[in-house]
């Protein structure tokens, strides 16, 4: 799974904001999350964190060529898509000494309501 870290306004102690990518490129998304990227981050010191999520960009489970057959399309799913994302926070923390840091978890569209389903799924954080 690809992801992409931000630390440019990143200050100690400072919450890590991740974008819960949705159908597409993580590029697209970064590339076009400036009010996240600058006025969030620089506002509040985070670190951003982009997930991109499982069958799109480059963050395929199999070969492209072999990722949407009907056998391996299965993994396609929106609580999959949550699980990477939750297991890619969690070992994001314990990698750079964060697991005491708040999360944002942001999105839009499909990934604003992936967003919200975290925030149901994991009341108290990942």
């Amino acid at each position: 799974m690809r992801y992409l870290v931000d630390d440019t306004h990143y200050r100690e102690g400072g919450p890590i904001l991740f974008y819960a990518g949705n159908e597409g490129d993580i590029y697209s998304f970064y590339d076009n999350s400036g009010f996240m990227t600058e006025t969030i981050a620089q506002e509040t010191g985070g670190m951003v964190v982009f997930g991109e999520h499982r069958y799109f960009g480059v963050s395929y489970p199999f070969p492209p060529e072999e990722a949407f057959t009907p056998e391996n399309s299965v993994y396609l799913t929106v609580e999959q898509a949550m699980m990477d994302y939750a297991t890619l926070v969690t070992t994001f923390r314990k990698e750079n000494a964060m697991e005491d840091r708040a999360c944002i978890v942001f999105g839009g569209s499909y990934g604003g309501m992936l967003a919200a389903w975290l925030r149901f799924k994991h009341p108290s954080g990942f």
